[in-house]
């Protein structure tokens, strides 16, 4: 489904309610479609990408943002080393105890993003040794491009955002009822119905949990039921 065919179904779908025609610019229901897939991501886990962004070092830095379209880092590689992992208490503290690197400079090992928000902090700064170098960001994202057509281009450039919603075709209307949720509880009451935008909530909940279920096979995870251990004796 391309980004035209959802912004047609979304304007069929608002024409079932009471709320006249033309009340939603088009580039507001286009903002929520863009909206719905990114909360579709954050509620169920997509994507996961080892691919699509970098980190190049200079001398001397040793602060970088983090990118727009990203969600969570998850770790930094350089080439097969994965960098260790730090928080905010111990870094500064126990720094050598804990990591056996006394130089304030070098290459980096370790990385924490809870130091400066949107920010990933390297340990120790990079030397004009490490100028230029790249390392792999493995992260959990948002869609690559803002469906809206306002994200940022992935590092390296590339083609024009395509205009179509990056998630599964199973879960596209996801977009769509997220939309219509949001434009019918829209602040303005001559163009709210509570009612049916509840009933779009509860449906893109259903393919958020759908979401979640398809991703957990993806990632070939096991899920368990087990008894309430109030039962168990």
């Amino acid at each position: 489904m391309t980004r035209g065919d959802m912004l047609v179904e979304l304007q069929e779908v608002l024409g079932e309610s009471n709320i006249p025609y033309g009340s939603w610019e088009e580039i507001t229901l286009l903002r929520y479609l863009a909206e719905g897939q990114d909360k579709f991501c954050e509620q169920t886990g997509f994507f996961t990408d080892l691919t699509n962004f970098t980190l190049t070092l200079q001398t001397g830095i040793a602060v970088y943002a983090i990118p727009d379209r990203v969600i969570q880092v998850l770790d930094i590689w350089d080439g097969t080393r994965k960098l260790g992992k730090v928080r905010t208490g111990n870094i500064y503290t126990t720094q050598d105890a804990l990591y056996g690197y006394t130089e304030a400079t070098g290459v980096p090992t370790h990385w924490q993003t809870d130091l400066a928000t949107g920010s990933i902090q390297l340990f120790p700064t990079p030397t004009a040794a490490e100028n230029d170098e790249v390392f792999l960001l493995q992260v959990w994202r948002y869609s690559l491009y803002d469906l809206a057509g306002t994200g940022a281009v992935p590092e390296g450039g590339g083609a024009a955002p395509p205009a179509a919603p990056e998630i599964p075709p199973r879960f596209q209307r996801a977009c769509i009822e997220w939309a219509a949720h949001k434009a019918l509880i829209h602040h303005d009451l001559d163009t709210q119905d509570k009612v049916k935008s509840d009933d779009h909530l509860r449906f893109f909940n259903g393919y958020v949990a759908d979401g979640r279920t398809a991703l957990q096979r993806l990632h070939n995870q096991e899920t368990r039921i087990g008894s309430d251990p109030a039962y168990r004796t």
